[in-house]
């Protein structure tokens, strides 16, 4: 028989109830915003864990894990709908323009919403008495008819309209809706539209209210949990957004997840939601960029949940251990750097005080310099070891689960009568250096012909639609390699103060090329984005960009902990896109000039 797999990684919207109660481990604790009776913008990476922490709100998952004994219990209503790229992003839904095209594309989401909300009260079975179930017939056929909807014939004159037949004429109304826009784009002139059009006010909130009033609940408020939003077209972010901009929190809330790539906050009519008025706004990435410890944290709680479950109950510095040899040579390192200030010799650690300061900022650089020799090559380096595979992850869950689910497998293969009670240090160094390897590869440098390619894509479409044309994932792998190359560079330069580099920050306008690069960048995953408050410039706050350290073993950096970020200027990241040479050789004469640095430990 096999043995599963604890760090699998399965698609969200597949999993029950009670496996989400069991393996999902609370991080809305740390954003007490989600849960709070509000409009909320979550947003972060692919892989952080957003539909999961959506789906961990719904009532299912709340009763299964004990949060409420009963739906009488629950404080609110999850009702999670996503928002696929399948149904959402097809060219032809940003062919109409202007009134149509805000028209329909709220109808169309309107109907997504519906859809979810009877398909959770069907969920329910004999939890929801006949009587109930009749009243929400009939405050959906009331709305459906004041949208100018009508069930037709066959079902008007039936007794009897239960939910499946709701189910169905409203994905049948989809189904309308997406053949009206591809006739639409067909024709020379668009057809007449002649269906429903439904919309928030008058159309969503009331059956919301009418879900929350049946006397099976408490009159909870009702989340709609809108997943993957910057999926959509920008008309219809516009219409999400003029729902929040109605305040409407009193018995619906909205949580809108999105991956980094929402493209507008304004509405329909052209006004712009803003924070904290009318929405607050978290970013799950960040949140762990800025704190780190906690996010330790979660996944140390995640990884041994897991393990657990799977009845390995190994600690997680044994089941993922470090490589013993190199831990001795970087003791010695260390021993070393104590002596030297025990001696007063200190002058080869940046101007560093105290030295557990100088252990932090130079043990593993002189290590990985030592291991460099002539060739200055550290495939010996080792990246294995619990924190490590914590400190790759970057702050996305899924890039922990994803390699320790490929190095389980491994160990599994050979060892499937014993079972599994570690992961070795070579399996661990292997299936990084394959999964940093491949991050990078995906942008490939492609040939001249395709690098000149234009692609043509029109105003209405979301940023995921944007930025994949060969020359700009050409620049982006200029970009990655100049500053792989220049961090690589700073590590190995022992006249620098601070030879930790993973970031920078971000000074001067960028050019619109500079611009879309970066804002690629963010998206994929490759860099990520906050802010520093540069000490030259007093109440000002600057871009700072983080590059993944997934790409560290492929960039041979050293990943460990907090580092410097230098300032850089928009004229020298330009050079990046090009020539990593220039790049290098412009931003190490600044250095001698007047680099400065901002130290976060």
């Amino acid at each position: 028989m096999p043995i599963k797999n604890p760090f699998g990684v399965r698609n969200p919207e597949q999993l029950d109830h009670d496996y989400i109660a069991r393996h999902f481990v609370d991080i809305y604790t740390d954003l007490p915003s989600i849960s709070e009776l509000n409009n909320t913008f979550i947003s972060g990476a692919r892989g952080t864990g957003k539909s999961m922490l959506l789906r961990s709100l719904e009532p299912g998952v709340q009763i299964s894990s004990g949060k409420a004994k009963s739906l009488l219990d629950l404080s609110f209503l999850g009702i999670h709908i996503p928002l696929k790229k399948a149904e959402f992003a097809p060219p032809e839904f940003r062919k109409l323009k202007g009134f149509a095209a805000a028209a329909l594309g709220e109808h169309l989401l309107s109907q997504q919403v519906a859809y979810r909300i009877v398909e959770f009260l069907s969920s329910l079975g004999e939890g929801v008495s006949e009587d109930s179930r009749a009243t929400f017939i009939a405050a959906y056929i009331e709305c459906n008819e004041l949208s100018g909807g009508s069930f037709g014939t066959e079902i008007a004159d039936s007794e009897d309209v239960s939910i499946l037949k709701v189910s169905t004429h409203i994905t049948r109304e989809i189904s309308k809706i997406r053949q009206y826009y591809t006739r639409a784009v067909m024709a020379d002139e668009p057809p007449q539209y002649e269906g429903a059009l439904s919309g928030f006010l008058d159309y969503v909130v009331p059956l919301c209210r009418t879900l929350s009033g049946l006397p099976e609940f408490d009159s909870p408020n009702v989340f709609l949990m809108i997943d993957d939003a910057d999926n959509l077209p920008l008309s219809m972010q516009r219409a999400l957004n003029s729902w929040v901009s109605t305040r409407c929190t009193d018995s619906v809330c909205l949580k809108i997840s999105t991956q980094l790539g929402y493209g507008t906050y304004r509405t329909l009519d052209g006004r712009i939601i803003e924070s904290p008025h009318d929405f607050s706004e978290v970013n799950i990435s960040t949140l762990y960029t800025n704190d780190t410890n906690r996010y330790f944290k979660k996944v140390a709680e995640i990884a041994t949940r897991r393990l657990k479950l799977a009845g390995i109950p190994i600690p997680l510095e044994d089941f993922f251990p470090k490589d013993a040899s190199q831990e001795i040579a970087l003791e010695k390192i260390k021993d070393r750097i104590r002596a030297d200030f025990e001696n007063g010799n200190t002058a080869d650690y940046g101007g560093a005080t105290r030295v557990n300061d100088a252990i932090t900022r130079f043990a593993t650089p002189i290590l990985m310099s030592q291991m460099t020799g002539q060739s200055r090559s550290s495939h010996t380096y080792s990246y294995a070891g619990f924190e490590s595979l914590v400190n790759l992850s970057s702050g996305v869950i899924r890039w922990f689960l994803d390699p320790a689910s490929r190095m389980f497998d491994d160990m599994a293969s050979s060892q499937e009568a014993s079972g599994v009670s570690e992961i070795t240090t070579g399996v661990q160094d292997k299936v990084i250096r394959d999964w940093s390897e491949e991050f990078v590869s995906k942008l490939a440098h492609v040939d001249s012909d395709a690098a000149t390619q234009e692609w043509t894509v029109d105003d209405d479409a979301s940023l995921h639609a944007m930025g994949h044309e060969g020359h700009q994932y050409e620049d982006l792998r200029n970009l990655l390699d100049s500053l792989g190359e220049w961090f690589r560079h700073r590590l190995l330069d022992r006249q620098h103060g601070e030879r930790r580099v993973f970031s920078f920050v971000l000074s001067g306008k960028p050019s619109k090329r500079l611009s879309e690069t970066l804002g690629l960048a963010v998206r994929l995953g490759y860099l990520q984005l906050t802010s520093s408050a540069p000490k030259e410039r007093v109440g000002q706050r600057l871009p700072r960009y983080i590059l993944a350290k997934r790409l560290g073993p492929h960039y041979k950096l050293d990943i460990s902990g907090y580092a410097a970020h230098p300032t850089v200027t928009s004229v020298h990241l330009e050079l990046a896109l090009t020539s990593s040479k220039k790049f290098i050789a412009a931003r190490e004469r600044q250095s001698t000039q007047s680099d400065q640095l901002s130290i976060e430990f």
